[in-house]
């Protein structure tokens, strides 16, 4: 279930406006509309009607807003829970960059808690930065992480290969018979780039000078997923690891010259030896993570 849409549908029942339902999320009135516009084909019930410039919920909205509360809670209630399950340490811990998180999380917990049934493994997203300082401060074992260079006094490094950052536009933006469109055309949309001081911030900022691009309008996102999840609400252009592009079907990856390449790098502290979850971790990372992507 798409829990964001419930959000958005909460915001437009509590606020009556598309536009100061939207100011909420960082989204656009239209970008809304679209989206209540699809759930309500999707449920095939009309949920809001407009009543006096506000809009109101319907029967069928007030239903559907009942259960979208108590599926909120039901998230909450989940989360709250797993925060409070066992309290025996975790045999490993594992900090991944956002953009590895996904794939963390579905390709290789699985397989470890499989091979250990009875040990703990926990996930610590993190960006890259902050997720080489878990490791030499010892609040994590082994880290996924992408960076610009490969190479560190303190860490081994496995590199896995290598990703690009891409232009990416949703397919709610493309004006209509566009064909082929660049990132030269987005000049005068809206841009959505990760906070100042983000360690990929710079590159998105090399790329928009490539393109002689001074955007008018700039939201900022705390990390890529959060910058995908603006992008395809219709918020703007952004930048996007290709892999994440590629996996997305309501977008288009823009053609650039200035698509900048980096390092997915497996890391560990070289005066740490891993134990048997660690060592098994690095070898079912390098045999799943790695072979999707080119090798250096």
């Amino acid at each position: 279930m798409d829990i964001t849409i419930l959000e958005y549908l909460i915001a437009l029942e509590e606020t009556g406006s598309l536009t100061r339902a939207a100011e909420k999320f960082f989204i656009s009135p239209s970008a809304l509309s679209q989206r209540l516009s699809r759930e309500e084909q999707e449920t095939g019930c009309t949920l809001f009607r407009r009543k006096d410039g506000q809009f109101i919920p319907t029967e069928s909205g007030k239903i559907y807003l009942r259960y979208a509360r108590e599926a909120l809670r039901i998230r909450e209630e989940t989360y709250r829970r797993i925060r409070r399950l066992s309290s025996r340490p975790a045999a490993l811990r594992i900090a991944a960059s956002h953009q590895l998180l996904e794939e963390t999380s579905e390709a290789i917990l699985p397989l470890l808690q499989e091979q250990f049934p009875g040990s703990r493994f926990d996930l610590l997203p993190a960006d890259s930065r902050t997720a080489c300082q878990y490791l030499l401060n010892d609040l994590a074992d082994i880290a996924l992480i992408c960076l610009p260079s490969a190479g560190d006094t303190l860490l081994e490094q496995t590199v896995l290969g290598t990703d690009r950052l891409t232009a990416v536009l949703p397919v709610s933006l493309l004006p209509p018979g566009s064909g082929d469109f660049s990132l030269d055309e987005c000049r005068d949309l809206p841009f959505i780039l990760l906070n100042t001081g983000s360690l990929f911030r710079p590159l998105e900022e090399e790329m928009l000078a490539a393109a002689r691009i001074s955007p008018g309008t700039v939201y900022e996102a705390e990390n890529f997923l959060v910058a995908r999840d603006l992008m395809l609400a219709g918020s703007g252009v952004t930048f996007l690891p290709e892999s994440m592009a590629k996996a997305i079907s309501d977008c288009r990856i823009l053609p650039s010259a200035a698509a900048r390449s980096y390092y997915r790098i497996l890391a560990w502290p070289k005066y740490r030896p891993l134990s048997p979850e660690g060592e098994a971790a690095r070898l079912l990372i390098t045999d799943e993570l790695a072979g999707n992507y080119e090798i250096l």
